[in-house]
C-alpha cells in the first residue's frame, strides 16, 4: 500500500510518506546546524534528541495549500491528524481536493481534528480567556500553529462532499479503513471522520 501522512511534524511512521512545512526540515539538512541551535539555547533538549534519532530526516516538504507533487491516484490513503484547523478554509478545502485527486479509486482520506462540539461544551462565561486560548491556540508564536478554523461533524463532512468524497463516515479512536491506526493515531480527544474515494 502507498500511504500517506500529511502534517506529520514529529509522528512519521515507516512505510509512510510523511509531509510537513516544519523549519526542522530545513535544520535537519543543514550538517552542524542543529549543535548550533542548541549551543545557542535556540532548541529544546527533547528537539535536539529528536533531530539525532532521525526524526526530522524522515519528512518531505508538502506545503498542502498547493498542489501536491504527486500524480493522480497515487495513493490507497491519506491520513492527517490536527492539521486542517490550522489552515483556512479556503486552503483547507484545497487540501481536501488534492486529497481526493492523489488517492486511488476506493482509497481512504482520515482526517482528526479538535471536535469543535466538545470544545465549546467547554466554555465559561466566567473564564473566556481560557476557552479562546484553546480554541484559537493564540499563545503559539507563529500563524501557521494557530488554529484558524475548527470543525464538526456536520460541517467537515459537508466539507468532504465539496471536495467530491460521497462515501463519509464518522469514526472512533483506533477504529475505521484507514490502515496503521494503532501506530499512527495518538488523540483520542478528536473528531474523526473517513471519506472513500
Amino acid at each position: 500500500m502507498k500511504k500517506l501522512q500529511l502534517g506529520a511534524f514529529d509522528q512519521g511512521l515507516e512505510g509512510w510518506v510523511n509531509t510537513d512545512i516544519t523549519p526542522h526540515l530545513v535544520v535537519a539538512k543543514i550538517p552542524g546546524l542543529v549543535h548550533l541551535l542548541r549551543g545557542v539555547r535556540l532548541l529544546p533538549e527533547h528537539r535536539f534528541r529528536q533531530h539525532r534519532e532521525g526524526v526530522f530526516a524522515k519528512l518531505r516538504y508538502l506545503n498542502v495549500t498547493r498542489r501536491f507533487p504527486f500524480r493522480n491516484a497515487t495513493f490507497d490513503c491519506v491520513y492527517s491528524s490536527h492539521m486542517l484547523e490550522h489552515l483556512d478554509p479556503r486552503d483547507a478545502n484545497h487540501c481536501l481536493k488534492e486529497s481526493r485527486r492523489v488517492l486511488k479509486q476506493g482509497g481512504v482520506l482520515r482526517v482528526a481534528v479538535p471536535d469543535l462540539d466538545q470544545v465549546v461544551k467547554k466554555y465559561a462565561p466566567e473564564a473566556p480567556e481560557a476557552f479562546l486560548e484553546e480554541l484559537f491556540e493564540s499563545s503559539q508564536k507563529t500563524a501557521k500553529n494557530r488554529h484558524h478554523w475548527h470543525y464538526s461533524e456536520f460541517s467537515l463532512r459537508r466539507s468532504l462532499e465539496a471536495a467530491g468524497f460521497r462515501d463519509i463516515f464518522k469514526e472512533t479512536f483506533h477504529q475505521g479503513r484507514c490502515p496503521d491506526l494503532e501506530r499512527i493515531e495518538c488523540r483520542e480527544e478528536s473528531l474523526f471522520m473517513e471519506a472513500v474515494r
